[in-house]
């Protein structure tokens, strides 16, 4: 049996409970590219200090019918300072912010340079705790349900090229029996209570940390671009074998006659060692310097290289470089084979719970984390219990530590969690994850949830 480098699907309550086949999750509509520079591409952070202002009426409604997404944040009323990327919770002394349930509102501005006029501008949020809507200029741009995963929006046709725009995003953390994760809104009366008083009340042993947790970025690309790549690897004897679909968007789809692809895959020198002209192909690189652990290979562990992607059509080129690593991983009567060698996972769980910032990314924690995790050996971890960022990923990918990558359904511990919207959006996690994740050497597993309530019957049809 040959395995590829698309890891395999495993259901994870505590821990192992079920392999199963080494194959893909089907994808969601579009490519999901991590936004990079290159000769056709620019990227501009927007992260930085933004406006905040939380909605405090009694049904966190008077936002939306005085539509704040229309002006400045700070016309609509007082605003504070509010780091982006950070949850919002402990920036403030203010415990009822804190603890507060219900839409905040963020907003900022930010320049687009008239030479970006007749590109593609994205928009993308890395990851939104829970609920977000985003509008620039006040037309929304994109809308997602769910944290700890990116989303975009396309906002060349609403952007003011050569000057200044605004982007508005409003953020609800709260949650529901019907939401990944899931809890309950508890409504308290009586003495002791004000009018209309309300808990959240949560199915999940962390502190339910929300906000902008993770950078928001504009990047362009030509008209006609690479939209999506998936790659797969094989080892056989001293040679590596890429695969590779490449999806590209704008002029060439569906028309992919009118544009040429050029894909050259670099070492970590930087020397070609294979060409190919192929959306769809195969290469094989001799005496391939494989992806290990740097368990199982302390002098040489987690080689990268790269594969450069050119697409030209008529008038645009568009050039993406993704970084990769051959690896195979497949299963024997003992466990798990990391290129075809036994894999002992000497791992732990963790969480992305910082002091000040909660969960919003930090690259100082990140690289102090991954010092303590090789200080002490850990070759291994599980995203405990939702998708990590982007940055903690590309460490794992870079430092040989292997990731167990887990999407965020967790909490489904009532009969109640098991419905159609809560199936819809634990499918949709995963398909966004697998998605986000598919080509990254590190993740040999997926879990597909934490301790959910196995021993209730609609647990089956759920996980199917």
């Amino acid at each position: 049996m040959r395995f590829t480098q698309t890891p395999c699907i495993l259901l994870l309550y505590c821990w192992i409970l079920n392999i199963c086949s080494v194959t893909a999750v089907s994808q969601t509509d579009g490519g999901m590219l991590y936004p990079r520079e290159s000769e056709t591409r620019e990227v501009k952070d927007l992260s930085g200090i933004w406006n905040f202002r939380p909605d405090t009426s009694q049904n966190r409604q008077q936002s939306f019918t005085e539509r704040w997404y229309s002006a400045s944040l700070s016309d609509t009323g007082p605003v504070i300072p509010m780091p982006v990327p950070s949850s919002y919770n402990d920036i403030t002394q203010d415990k009822s912010l804190r603890d507060f349930i219900g839409w905040v509102w963020y907003d900022r501005e930010f320049y687009v340079p008239s030479s970006w006029l007749g590109q593609r501008v994205i928009l993308r949020l890395e990851s939104v705790r829970y609920y977000s809507i985003v509008w620039v200029n006040g037309v929304q741009v994109a809308e997602h349900e769910m944290g700890h995963l990116p989303f975009e929006g396309n906002i060349g046709p609403v952007a003011q090229f050569g000057g200044h725009n605004r982007v508005t995003v409003a953020v609800n953390n709260t949650l529901t029996p019907y939401t990944l994760p899931p809890g309950k809104i508890q409504h308290k009366s009586g003495p002791g209570y004000p009018k209309d008083y309300f808990v959240q009340i949560l199915q999940f042993g962390f502190f339910n940390y929300a906000g902008i947790d993770r950078p928001v970025k504009l990047y362009t690309t030509p008209s006609t671009y690479i939209d999506d790549i998936t790659i797969h690897t094989d080892i056989s004897g001293n040679n590596g074998i890429l695969s590779w679909s490449i999806v590209p968007g704008g002029l060439c789809n569906p028309n992919v006659k009118l544009c040429k692809v050029a894909v050259e895959i670099l070492s970590k020198k930087g020397m070609t060692v294979a060409l190919s002209a192929d959306l769809q192909g195969q290469v094989k690189v001799e005496n391939v310097q494989a992806w290990w652990p740097f368990s199982m290979n302390e002098s040489s562990p987690a080689y990268l290289y790269t594969m450069q992607v050119t697409l030209k059509s008529e008038n645009t080129t568009d050039v993406y470089r993704l970084p990769f690593g051959f690896r195979t991983v497949s299963l024997s009567n003992n466990g798990i084979l990391i290129n075809k060698r036994s894999f002992y996972c000497h791992g732990v769980g963790k969480h992305e719970d910082y002091d000040v910032r909660g969960k919003g990314v930090d690259n100082a924690m990140v690289v102090r984390d991954f010092s303590l995790l090789r200080w002490l050996g850990v070759n291994c971890f599980r995203t405990s219990h939702y998708p990590y960022a982007d940055e903690i990923m590309d460490q794992a990918d870079q430092l040989g530590i292997v990731v167990i990558d887990e999407c965020p359904a967790i909490g489904l511990t009532e009969p109640v969690n098991y419905n159609n919207q809560t199936l819809y959006l634990h499918k949709k996690s995963m398909m966004e994850l697998v998605r986000r994740d598919k080509n990254r050497p590190s993740v040999i597993l997926w879990s597909i949830g934490n301790e959910p309530l196995s021993s209730y019957a609609g647990a089956g049809p759920h996980f199917g």
